[in-house]
């Protein structure tokens, strides 16, 4: 377990014990079955079960077992492994892993970082155990992007792909000179499923994350990418719509039109910042 995690209650360093973690305040959190450990309290949950539910993570991981995200998950494998040039042991966390498709491929181009994923959805956190049953370095934890259980000045690089950014908590947890990798949609990402549902399609606004980019943070490089998508096969379309913010305001009649397609080529259009966090103060 890395030695970086800290206790979600009393906020003191956990150590490994032989159960699962615990600090010198006497809190303590047991590994599960699958071997993740949960450091999201119930009293910081704005709901029972929150994240993505069962049938959403099991959609994610059909779809993109795949590998039609195969163009964008090697952008990040490379941006990584620059990132992180020259450093001996980084500590690389990704922030809202999901089911952790990309963070187990970050393992595998990093033999020799600590990785973790968290997400806050639990069912998510145990796809990814299953999906890296034989990784010992990458420790997966249940937690909230607005309250990440890791110390102060703890980690070297931070992975954020299509997830929630918290600006004053990824400052907290760089080193300074540390980066983030931000990976998100391009204006026409998907033009061609949502013109399959909406009547009017509007493109997404450009670099829209930035215009709330604090001081302390400096955008050092941005790529575009970009391929063609030939999703064949309702479900596998059906698996894509439920990766998407489109899954939760679809109506009936829109949802029963998309289930009548047996193929879609469709493009994809990301963005990937990488941004270098400058200073210790926000």
């Amino acid at each position: 377990m890395p030695s970086s995690l800290r206790c979600p209650v009393c906020r003191q360093q956990l150590i490994s014990t032989d159960s699962g973690a615990s600090c010198t305040s006497g809190h303590s959190f047991d590994r599960a079955r699958q071997g993740y450990l949960n450091l999201l309290p119930s009293h910081k949950k704005r709901s029972a079960n929150p994240g993505d539910s069962a049938d959403m993570v099991q959609a994610r991981t059909r779809f993109l077992d795949t590998n039609l995200y195969q163009a964008p998950a090697s952008v990040l494998e490379q941006a990584v492994k620059n990132s992180t040039a020259g450093k001996t042991n980084p500590v690389v966390v990704d922030a809202g892993c999901g089911e952790g498709y990309y963070t187990a491929r970050l393992a595998n181009v990093l033999p020799n970082a600590s990785i973790v994923g968290f997400d806050i959805s639990k069912v998510a956190v145990q796809r990814c155990c299953h999906r890296s049953t034989n990784s010992t370095k990458t420790q997966w934890l249940v937690a909230s992007v607005a309250d990440i259980p890791l110390l102060d000045n703890s980690t070297d690089l931070i992975v954020s792909v299509f997830s929630r950014v918290d600006w004053q908590e990824f400052a907290r947890l760089l080193k300074p000179g540390g980066q983030i990798l931000i990976l998100g949609p391009g204006p026409d990402h998907l033009l061609e499923l949502r013109q399959a549902i909406y009547e009017d399609v509007r493109s997404y606004p450009e670099d829209k994350l930035l215009e709330k980019l604090p001081e302390s943070f400096e955008l050092t490089k941005k790529d575009t990418v970009s391929d063609e998508l030939y999703v064949k096969g309702k479900q596998t379309i059906m698996d894509l719509l439920a990766m998407t913010p489109h899954f939760w305001h679809i109506k009936p009649a829109q949802r029963e039109k998309l289930e009548q397609l047996e193929k879609l080529n469709c493009q994809l259009d990301m963005r990937l910042y990488t941004i270098t966090y400058q200073s210790s103060g926000l």
